[in-house]
């Protein structure tokens, strides 16, 4: 800050009479965090989702230590898109906004993409699945093919979790976060424009053209690995993965009058679960949350269950018939039980206590128990917000992510403890080493 800025601000105040009381004036101006400024465009229709009305333009606003310019939606209703896009871009330059974040009114981040100005990096885009050719769904971030030819879309579900971002070549542009010295860089015009061969057909539409340039031109992107988007079409993409589209009825549940789904596992998730326990072939499993799955588990293997809702509890137990080996015990959903203190368990299912915001405990203290009791564990609803940040903070590094059941925010996720604890560095190094071998 200028001394005549700083020189202003202080006549702003009511001056102390001390020196003193200057001089601490004098370092609260000085020390006063820098407020960022995001030139925000939602590319539009006409239309307005009620999420983003409702929730995330809300959350956007409130973001610590940023200033959010929204631009006037009707300014961004224009086709053709690539048009659209460069004149927002011509705009925004004629702000003194440090970043320029554009989204499309099909799309609903999980996650607030003001967050990303912590990342620092020139180019970054939280996914959306979208798509492809052939018929399949693919999140919006790409590498160049082996061969030289193309891009590949990145499975993002297998890439390790210690990574919250990831380099890639190509991100799309549905959500996505700008530096302005980017745009500033007369090397990535015309922006958007999209790329054409020499007969004039097209070869890359704007969002690959756009980060071609970038990159090009010396730019890195990034794409989230964690924090993702919704992609809504006739129905979301990431919704339609938490309908199941199984082609039988499986009937296991039939014994126990519970339904499939609602509040219980769905068949796609009893084939997930099982699927892994017939690899691990445990004899003692560990459960929070009782229900369906503790019926089921209990068929074939011996379960111990914790509950908090003791007239669920009454109401499981009478559900039992003479096969299944199930113990339900009651705790408070926050304080480990002592009878854990010196157990140790083959598998850990996590399906309970319920989430803070419907009433509940959360599930932090079933996490973390899982983490110390056992090398295995499944984690049910795992891809809302708040069971996301119980599994960073107390799986994360220590349990690696093997695979998720799906991309709903209601499904699976089965981690295993590593042989080691590890960093991201360390996880980077070893990506590199695999590299190098080819």
């Amino acid at each position: 800050m200028s001394d005549e800025k700083i020189q202003n601000e202080m006549n702003s105040f009511k001056i102390f009479e001390s020196e003193e009381g200057q001089q601490q004036i004098l370092d609260i101006i000085k020390n006063k965090p820098k407020i960022t400024k995001i030139y925000f465009a939602l590319l539009n229709n006409g239309t307005l989702r009620r999420e983003m009305e409702a929730v995330v333009i809300p959350a956007m606003q409130r973001t610590p230590g940023v200033k959010l310019i929204w631009e006037n939606p009707n300014k961004t209703w224009a086709n053709p898109i690539s048009s659209n896009r460069c004149k927002i871009v011509k705009r925004f330059l004629e702000t003194d906004c440090d970043y320029l974040l554009m989204i499309d009114d099909d799309v609903v981040p999980f996650h607030n993409p003001c967050e990303l100005i912590q990342a620092d990096v020139d180019i970054v885009a939280q996914p959306a699945l979208v798509r492809s050719s052939g018929q399949t769904v693919v999140w919006t971030a790409y590498i160049p093919h082996a061969n030289g030819d193309g891009y590949s879309a990145v499975d993002l579900n297998s890439i390790d979790d210690m990574f919250d971002i990831l380099e890639v070549a190509v991100v799309g542009t549905g959500c996505i976060l700008i530096k302005r010295k980017v745009l500033e860089d007369p090397k990535v015009k015309p922006y958007f424009h999209p790329e054409f061969d020499e007969d004039g057909i097209l070869k890359y539409g704007t969002d690959f053209a756009f980060c071609r340039r970038a990159t090009n031109a010396g730019y890195k992107v990034y794409t989230t690995v964690h924090r993702r988007c919704e992609h809504f079409k006739s129905t979301g993409l990431n919704d339609v993965d938490g309908w199941d589209s199984v082609n039988y009825f499986d009937r296991s549940n039939v014994p126990y009058n519970i339904p499939w789904g609602e509040y219980s596992i769905t068949q796609k998730d009893w084939e997930f679960i099982k699927g892994y326990l017939t690899e691990i072939q445990p004899k003692r499993i560990l459960e929070f949350g009782s229900g369906l799955s503790s019926l089921l588990l209990s068929e074939e293997y011996e379960v111990i269950s914790y509950e908090t809702d003791p007239e669920w509890k009454t109401k499981i137990e009478g559900l039992t018939v003479p096969k299944n080996n199930l113990t339900i015990k009651l705790w408070d959903g926050i304080n480990y039980p002592k009878e854990l203190e010196l157990e140790k368990f083959d598998f850990c299912f996590v399906d309970g206590p319920k989430q803070k915001l419907k009433g509940g405990t959360g599930r932090q203290a079933s996490i973390a128990i899982a983490s110390q009791i056992t090398d295995h564990v499944i984690i049910h609803d795992a891809g809302r917000i708040e069971e996301e940040t119980f599994q960073r903070a107390h799986l994360r590094g220590i349990f690696k992510l093997i695979r998720k059941s799906g991309n709903h925010l209601t499904r699976c996720h089965y981690w295993t403890r590593r042989s080691k604890p590890v960093t991201l560095e360390d996880v980077k190094k070893a990506m590199l080493e695999n590299k190098k071998k080819g």
